[in-house]
């Protein structure tokens, strides 16, 4: 009979789970991508997506920041069109990365643009979609960017590859401090090599877990409906690849 009671508690646990895992958060006419509509081919790594900006957005509208990124690398999955459930959230963001907000200068994320675009235009997970931001890329200049043998970013010793970053409208300016949202992965372990924010000045930590991040924008600051704005599958135009 023990036995038969514990069954009924997993079974009762499983059951509020698949709930939760359906539940409807929204709903999208268009593909929110992580490949390129034209060649199949994944993009989210070395170009700018509607995902990619809806996932930047969600960092930056839901913990308060000037600006949001996301790493390529970790988001892992395409949101089809229809109803949104939070089972769709999780497969975007399986990791349970937590969001948090640091202070960083303006050479700081100059920087981690230049280490996620070192690879462009080949894939690289750390590439950077962004919000609250617009840069280009231009791969005609050879990437100079310096990693030590753990592939940590220790400079950059020629040109920047990252050109005409603005912060809104507003040329980016490498001695003033900004906010940044993004998840404790990147902004606290340095992950993806991304160093130059070790020891940064962190005013929101541990928020609350990246699904939630996701989830939460889509259901209250979208209102449940996935607008125009992300209708284009390659973006808003704020990542120029030359």
């Amino acid at each position: 009979a023990a036995d038969y009671g514990t069954y009924q508690f997993i079974q009762s646990i499983e059951n509020q789970y698949n709930e939760t895992l359906k539940t409807v958060l929204g709903t999208t006419p268009y593909e929110l991508t992580v490949n390129d509509p034209a060649t199949g081919n994944r993009i989210i790594r070395n170009a700018e997506t509607n995902l990619g900006d809806l996932t930047a957005d969600a960092y930056r509208a839901e913990l308060g920041a000037d600006i949001g990124l996301s790493n390529g690398g970790g988001i892992r999955s395409v949101i089809k069109p229809g109803n949104i459930t939070y089972n769709d959230t999780l497969a975007v963001f399986p990791y349970g990365n937590m969001g948090c907000v640091i202070e960083a200068t303006g050479q700081q994320i100059k920087d981690a643009l230049e280490m996620a675009s070192r690879n462009c235009p080949e894939e690289s997970g750390g590439f950077l979609q962004v919000s609250g931001l617009t840069y280009t890329v231009d791969t005609s200049i050879p990437s100079s960017v310096k990693v030590d043998e753990k592939g940590n970013f220790q400079g950059v010793s020629g040109a920047y590859r990252v050109t005409d970053i603005k912060v809104g409208e507003e040329p980016l300016d490498v001695n003033k401090t900004y906010t940044v949202a993004s998840h404790n992965y990147m902004l606290k372990s340095g992950g993806d090599g991304m160093v130059m924010f070790n020891g940064s000045k962190v005013v929101k930590d541990d928020v609350m877990v990246d699904v939630d991040v996701l989830s939460s924008y889509i259901s209250e600051k979208l209102g449940g409906v996935v607008g125009e704005e992300y209708a284009n599958p390659a973006g808003q135009g704020r990542i120029i690849i030359k």
